[in-house]
């Protein structure tokens, strides 16, 4: 049995009996008692501490422990008379002494704090309610009983607290009347009898063998020892009865045996055959030696079907062959050099080089396991682990493992220790002390420089974006959301390909279901580097797969977007649930590697509290860039490999684009919205903003779950996979589109969607628009460039690449390296020319109206890549500021790297503010400061010329 230090055990339950309250994430609300626990801490009186008691889970079995008591606990619904009515004061008194904590939370802007403590004292039941030593304990909370269990309490809990004497104590919650105290004589204390337990001569004891009782004391069934007989012997009771036995004096208890007589029986026809064969093969004569040689003949044929039945048998390889993907013989990656993500070749494990065994670990791309304990919550920022750093080495050119032995030769201390590592993506991960880790964020960088370029950013939690649903609060028309997309128009046009692999990212799945069970193929647990996939105790990932690609026509659930596609699970969460940024990555480049077409990844950092929209944009425009530098990175193998890869915008009401995994341009970034008749709106919980790709259904969605089950849940995690469906029908009817044709057809084809999400998929449309081949002036350009106070419209001849660029008064530039600024400046349109496909390129930059500051702006233009062999490319510019439209036009060459185009003022340059009175010195100081910058902005405009491995 569990125990808890300075605890007692109170109670017990079965959650198959109970329905749990959802708490924040994957966890219910009784295993997030630690969290609060340190919410009344804080808040509540110390005298109520205790009013919840403190659960401990193992399997299905939730043991309650509670303050000690002196007096024997009893359930509040057996009290009566004066009892009742003081332990009713006591229990109104704690509860209205929460809910009045609960309020000052919400008025301190404590939300999540305030919603945790409110869910845990929402479903008071009285027979959970304990009352003892003047106080209440609520024995099961975070659950309410399900109807079928309200009428027989005690066969779902168990109290487990032992009879103790009725305390004289007093509460001190109800102030009432001293009694005079009556003195009460004091009674001599018999001493105890000894009662002993005799095993006699044929058998042992275990257990007590002597018990101390007093007369009058009974003996129980548990304190009776067992007895075990000798070989030969049964028990067959003892001299006297000591079950119940009342004590009045010394007792000897004495075990009786009776000697087992086997039966004399004819041996059964199995076994005179086995002596028969016994005899064959064990007996004298030269017979068995043939007939050992034959039985060992046939066992090395047996082994070796055996073998290559595993062989055949250990994965169901993707249905299109790796050999015949375009990028295979693209990917410099690919080969022998290619390591954990060879394709064909996942779950070999590539052990590390002799010569580097000091520093790295045994095998590359092996998952270390996660200190719970080093898990760091703040309000405002992601959820991270504490003593690790990612690495991430931009030079190409060079190995991660010698990285990693120079870093040991700059860190050579114990405590800094190089515990994961990926040659194929250039990064590793080490373990640092957690009070160093801001430092060295910093810190290492700088000191690897010139000769390596790294980006250092924090090992973060992800974590399913979905609300779960009580099934039996669903709603029963299942099928709402295949209507308002026309999946059932689109499937006359294609149920998918059977040729073609979605591959789900999630935390575990149950590949048993039957709407799944046939589509398997290559699955793969990062954290155990293998085939072995498992579903968690929420079945995010099946819910998910089902919603992509559950089976059509089988009289069973509901199908998928793509029922005929195949299904590659990628489970990314260890046994305790925990998903990490690496082991995403780790499933992402899997998916990619063993050539999946369409990846979808229903998964997001962990955030805890909320924050203003306003410090959500800085966070969005100028936070988590070392993050946002290796998911562009992904995005470029993807868009090498011609695989499309989807992300849930997230369930946090905020903007999309604070993750930074919504960010790269070629990601899908789905939004949710909520079920209606007539206009489609934002789900309450849906994340939106710039970064919001396009919308889909994300409410009431019906789904599988479990081996055989089906379930109803809310979440961007459902709504993206209703898009990976639909991009994998799009792919089944033309495999060669591109990322930015998708999003253009998704987007053009459509409904307009309320609540700055992106635009209400129609699937139907974009399989027409797939069909007919208009799309090949899809690089992500919608149909109207969007205007403001200023805007900046670039086209020219489709020869060669170029870029747009635009600073603002306060010095900040617009470009494709930073497509937002804080001014409200947005670069909303950037082309990459794929010469001959690309037709009339443009980009534009805009500020929208009443956004732009009043001041200085400078345009100019940059020569980015040469594609054919023609080098001067003609262009022209359209600017347009307050009331004026300027237009220029010219041609770039190569040499020049980059034009200044022009300078406009927007607003009365003649009605500027009065002289600062500030000295010629600090004019010239800020005058030096401001030409910092615009050096800064020359180097990088220079480094895009010379700098051939930039990548766009």
């Amino acid at each position: 049995m569990p125990r808890v230090k300075g605890k007692e055990q109170l109670c017990s339950c079965e959650q198959k009996h109970f329905k749990s309250i959802q708490g924040f994430g994957e966890h219910t609300l009784f295993e997030r008692y630690t969290d609060i626990e340190n919410v009344v801490n804080k808040k509540v009186d110390e005298k109520y501490h205790h009013f919840l008691a403190q659960p401990v889970i193992e399997d299905d079995t939730i043991t309650w422990f509670s303050k000690p008591y002196n007096e024997t606990p009893s359930r509040f619904t057996e009290l009566q008379g004066e009892e009742l009515t003081k332990y009713d004061i006591i229990k109104k008194n704690t509860i209205d002494h929460y809910q009045k904590n609960i309020e000052i939370l919400k008025n301190e802007g404590q939300n999540s704090e305030a919603e945790t403590l409110e869910n845990s004292i929402k479903f008071i039941n009285d027979d959970f309610v304990y009352c003892y030593d003047g106080i209440v304990v609520l024995g099961i909370w975070g659950m309410q009983l399900k109807e079928n269990y309200r009428e027989s309490i005690g066969t779902v809990t168990k109290n487990l607290f032992k009879e103790k004497k009725k305390s004289t104590i007093v509460s001190s919650v109800i102030d009432e009347p001293s009694q005079p105290e009556i003195e009460t004589p004091e009674i001599p204390i018999e001493n105890p009898f000894t009662i002993r337990f005799n095993a006699g001569d044929n058998g042992n004891l275990s257990g007590n063998t002597e018990l101390q009782k007093h007369s009058g004391e009974i003996i129980s069934e548990s304190e009776v020892p067992k007895v075990e007989p000798k070989a030969g012997y049964e028990f067959t009771g003892w001299d006297k009865n000591p079950n119940d036995y009342g004590v009045t004096g010394e007792t000897i208890f004495t075990a009786q045996y009776s000697p087992i007589v086997p039966p004399i029986t004819r041996l059964p026809w199995y076994k005179r055959f086995w002596n028969w064969l016994r005899n064959l093969f064990f007996g004298r004569g030269c017979l068995k030696w043939l007939l050992w040689l034959l039985l060992l003949l046939l066992l090395i044929l047996l082994l070796i079907w055996l073998l290559r039945g595993c062989d055949s048998e250990r994965v169901r390889p993707i249905p299109s062959p790796i050999d015949d993907k375009p990028w295979i013989h693209d990917d410099p990656r690919v080969g022998d050099g290619g390591g954990i993500y060879d394709p064909g070749n996942p779950y070999e494990k590539v052990p590390t080089p002799p010569d580097y065994r000091d520093v790295l670990p045994p095998n590359q791309g092996e998952m270390p396991p996660i200190d719970t304990t080093k898990i760091i919550r703040e309000p405002g920022k992601p959820v991270i682990i504490s003593n690790r750093l990612n690495v991430l080495m931009e030079n190409e050119d060079k190995s991660i493992m010698d990285l990693a032995k120079k870093f040991k030769e700059k860190y050579p201390d114990a405590k800094y220790k190089v515990v994961y590592y990926d040659d194929v993506v250039k990064r590793m991960q080490i373990e640092v002390p957690p009070e160093e880790r801001l430092k060295l964020k910093t810190e290492i960088p700088e000191k690897f420089a010139p000769e390596y370029e790294l980006f250092v950013f924090d090992e973060s939690l992800f974590e399913g974006g979905y609300t779960p649903n009580d099934p039996a609060f669903s709603s029963t028309d299942k099928s709402w959301y295949l209507k308002s997309i026309n999946a059932p128009n689109a499937w006359d046009i294609t149920k998918g390909s059977a040729n073609l692999t979605i591959a789900i990212v999630d935390n575990g799945f149950s590949l048993k279901h039957p709407e799944l069970q046939s589509k398997v193929v290559m699955p793969y647990n990062v954290w155990l580097h293998s085939k072995g996939i498992f579903a968690q105790n929420i079945d995010h990932g099946t819910h998910v797969a089902g919603t992509a690609l559950a089976l059509m026509d089988n009289k069973k659930g509901l199908c998928g977007i793509a029922p005929n596609c195949a299904f590659m699970p990628i489970q990314v969460a260890n046994k305790q649930g925990l998903m990490t940024t690496t082991s995403i990555l780790d499933g992402i480049l899997y998916a990619l590697y063993q050539g999946a077409d369409v990846i979808n990844v229903s998964l997001g950092m962990q955030f805890t509290g909320t924050l203003p929209e306003s410090e959500q944009r800085n966070l969005q425009n100028n936070h988590f860039k070392e993050e946002e530098r290796l998911w562009n990175k992904v995005m470029e193998i993807s868009d090498k490999h011609k695989a499309i890869i989807v992300v849930a915008a997230g369930n946090e009401n905020m903007l999309a684009g604070v993750n930074p995994m919504s960010r790269p341009k070629n990601f899908i970034v789905v939004s949710a919205v909520d079920k209606s008749n007539r206009e489609y709106h934002k789900a309450g919980f849906s994340n939106y903003g710039d970064y919001s790709t396009v919308s889909a259904p994300g409410v009431s969605i019906y789904s599988t779950v479990g081996n055989s089950d089906y379930q109803v849940m809310d979440g961007t995690s459902m709504a993206a996979p209703i898009v990976t469906g639909t991009i994998a029908l799009m792919k089944s009817l033309n495999d060669s589109l591109t990322a930015e044709q998708i999003v253009c057809i998704l987007q053009g084809t459509g409904k307009p969607a309320e609540g700055k999400v992106g635009n209400l998929i129609q699937i139907d449309k974009a399989l027409l628009k797939v069909q007919s081949g208009e799309f090949t002036d899809c690089d992500s350009r919608p149909d109207t460039p969007s205007t403001g106070d200023v805007q900046i419209l670039l086209s020219w001849d489709n020869y060669n690449d170029l870029d747009l660029v635009c600073t603002d008064p306060n010095n900040e530039t617009v470009w494709f390296k930073n497509k937002s600024i804080a001014s409200g400046g947005k670069l909303e349109i950037d082309m990459n020319v794929n010469y001959p496909d690309s037709k009339t390129p443009i980009e534009n930059i805009f500020w929208p109206s009443g956004g732009a500051p009043n001041g200085t702006y400078n345009v100019y233009l940059v020569y980015y890549k040469k594609h054919i062999e023609i080098n001067e490319t003609p262009y022209k510019i359209t600017v347009k500021y307050g009331d004026k439209t300027e237009v220029f036009t010219g041609k770039i060459k190569r040499e020049d790297n980059s034009l200044p185009i022009c300078t406009f003022t927007l607003g009365d340059a003649n009605n500027s503010p009065p002289p600062s009175g500030r000295s010629k010195d600090e004019l010239l100081r800020e005058r030096e400061k401001l030409q910092k910058q615009l050096d800064q902005i020359d180097r990088e405009l220079r480094e895009i010329r010379n700098n051939v491995n930039f990548k766009k």
